[in-house]
């Protein structure tokens, strides 16, 4: 069992920690359109677009542990009426801290007892906050608790993709399950499933689904897959698709497909290489746009993200995708469109920039927006990582300083 879970551990670490690439997504829609076909030319971004033109107001809510603890990698931010979480995965821990980011208690139950996890993996917490989930990676269950009492209510052992998985969501009573190209044994059957669909029975059903040969490498390109909006429809982004996808009773419906024209990755056939031959083919790829995914798609706003690797950029080793510089943001409110790099704080004086997307490396998962904001998390270690000075002082939050803080934005978004 040891071995086993030492092998999970390290998928689980890969796909967090990895900025590469995947395989091709095959259109799983029985329905032969593309949906709303957006053009883009990666070279008509703009360096940044400020903050006024979207927004009205900012707040920043820092993230403050009880003086016993400090958090260490958080992965996940939850963002609740009443609550916000941390998924803590260095100290296994789910921290809870009130809207004013003031610690409230912590989900601690690491074990091999009772309504204990072994290693904790992803968690999902209900809109009404009753509950919350969350998945042991080490025996495939999952463990429901009363939220924030933390009682055990049901343990239910899963399929492998319950650890094997890049990211999921839990969406109208189904849970999903992106997992492209990881190994998962699914009803007695090895199948590398692109997105598993799951219901409150274990019942399954497979979208996307592709063999490729991995040889034990296993690496997915951006932090995000999916995308839920203000009348809780769920999206998927698929990588080597340019396609965005929405899902509803285990199929997977067009919605907007992303044209870089000349700019785009031209050989449909690099997403049926080995996953070595991919990173070969990214790591030499110069002036290419790739990977977008649907961040918003609500009544009042829609954005996407995408990778456009120039050839001035030298990267870190072994990093094809690590700096700022290589995102785009497309964002369309009403009928005004901004295509930019990034979000430049007009407003205040912190955080100077913002992206509206979970997309880069190192940067922890979370919802883009919340009611009628748009939400940034600032992990501070990256904030200041290619800055002159390690810390600054901000009015309303003190001093803020490269050490492993995070700090919550909402940015009220223009009526």
């Amino acid at each position: 069992m040891k071995k086993d879970l030492n092998i999970k551990l390290k998928i689980y670490l890969t796909a967090i920690l990895m900025i590469a690439v995947c395989g091709c997504g095959e259109r799983a829609s029985k329905k032969d359109n593309i949906g709303e076909v957006i053009r883009i030319n990666p070279h008509e971004a703009t360096d940044y677009v400020n903050l006024s033109e979207i927004a009205d107001s900012i707040k920043c809510i820092r993230l403050q542990p009880d003086s016993s603890d400090v958090m260490g990698r958080v992965v996940n931010v939850i963002i609740r009426k009443k609550y916000i979480y941390a998924l803590d995965v260095s100290q296994q821990m789910v921290f809870v801290f009130d809207k004013t980011g003031k610690f409230v208690t912590k989900l601690s139950k690491k074990g091999q007892g009772p309504g204990e996890y072994v290693w904790l993996g992803n968690i999902f917490v209900d809109d009404n906050e009753e509950y919350i989930e969350v998945l042991d990676m080490g025996t495939d269950t999952k463990i429901k608790y009363t939220n924030i009492s933390f009682e055990l209510v049901e343990s239910l052992r899963g399929p492998t993709v319950f650890s094997h998985n890049n990211n999921c969501r839990k969406n109208g009573g189904f849970y999903y399950f992106e997992a492209y190209l990881l190994d998962n044994i699914i009803n007695d059957k090895h199948i590398q499933g692109g997105v598993v669909i799951i219901d409150d029975k274990n019942n399954i059903k497979i979208v996307f689904e592709k063999k490729t040969e991995t040889n034990g490498i296993y690496f997915y390109p951006t932090t995000e897959s999916f995308a839920q909006n203000d009348r809780n429809e769920l999206f998927i982004s698929m990588p080597y698709d340019n396609t965005f996808y929405r899902l509803e009773a285990g199929e997977a419906y067009p919605v907007y497909t992303v044209d870089f024209g000349k700019y785009g990755i031209a050989n449909n056939n690099v997403g049926k290489l080995s996953t070595r031959d991919q990173l070969e083919y990214m790591r030499n790829m110069k002036g290419l746009a790739c990977f977008p995914v649907l961040n918003i798609n609500n009544s009042d706003i829609m954005s996407f993200s995408y990778f456009f690797k120039q050839k001035e950029v030298e990267r870190k080793k072994n990093h094809i995708f690590s700096y700022e510089k290589d995102i785009r943001q497309y964002i369309k409110i009403k009928d005004k469109v901004y295509h930019t790099n990034r979000i430049k704080n007009d407003l205040t004086s912190f955080p100077d920039r913002l992206h509206i997307c979970s997309y880069l490396y190192g940067v922890c998962s979370h919802e883009v927006w919340y009611e009628d904001y748009l939400v940034d998390v600032i992990m501070t270690h990256n904030y200041f990582a290619d800055s002159e000075v390690d810390k600054i002082y901000v009015e309303g939050l003190g001093e803020v300083t490269s050490d492993e803080e995070i700090i919550v934005v909402l940015m009220k978004l223009k009526k």
